[in-house]
């Protein structure tokens, strides 16, 4: 992957991701602020895989920011079901290819396959994410 010095996607990159892509989330921006109680959940972000997802205001480009940022859905795993949110990177990240696990957790449909949020996550399906995926323990941020 090509990427300008401004961490903006440089051709011919662009070919090569999309928004629904799976990338390792290097690291995040630094200068984008979080509320203090979501930090460390997106912190536990770097060295996970996130699917890029679709700016709400875009560049030319449509696939990433204003500021060249690309917008990433993280979908992760804590003992009680599964949590997502958004974070930003810029150019600190990996294109992955799509494995049948992370096809299943960012499907629209895995909550038909799981328990509520909060019940016991007893179910083959979270345990072949958790293996695949671990665990992030929302104490530590791990």
């Amino acid at each position: 992957m090509v990427l300008s010095g401004s961490g903006k996607i440089a051709s011919p990159s662009r070919d090569n991701i999309f928004v629904g892509s799976f990338i390792r989330i290097g690291s995040l921006v630094e200068d984008f602020r979080y509320p203090p109680e979501e930090d460390a959940i997106r912190r536990s972000a770097i060295g996970r895989i996130g699917k890029l997802a679709a700016p709400s205001e875009t560049s030319e480009d449509g696939l990433t920011t204003r500021d060249g940022l690309l917008k990433v859905n993280y979908t992760f795993l804590t003992k009680k079901g599964v949590q997502s949110c958004g974070v930003y990177v810029a150019d600190d990240f990996e294109p992955v290819p799509a494995t049948e696990e992370m096809l299943l957790l960012y499907s629209d449909d895995l909550w038909q396959l799981l328990r509520p949020y909060g019940e016991p996550q007893n179910t083959t399906t979270f345990d072949r994410l958790v293996k695949a995926f671990g665990i992030v323990d929302l104490e530590s941020g791990i």
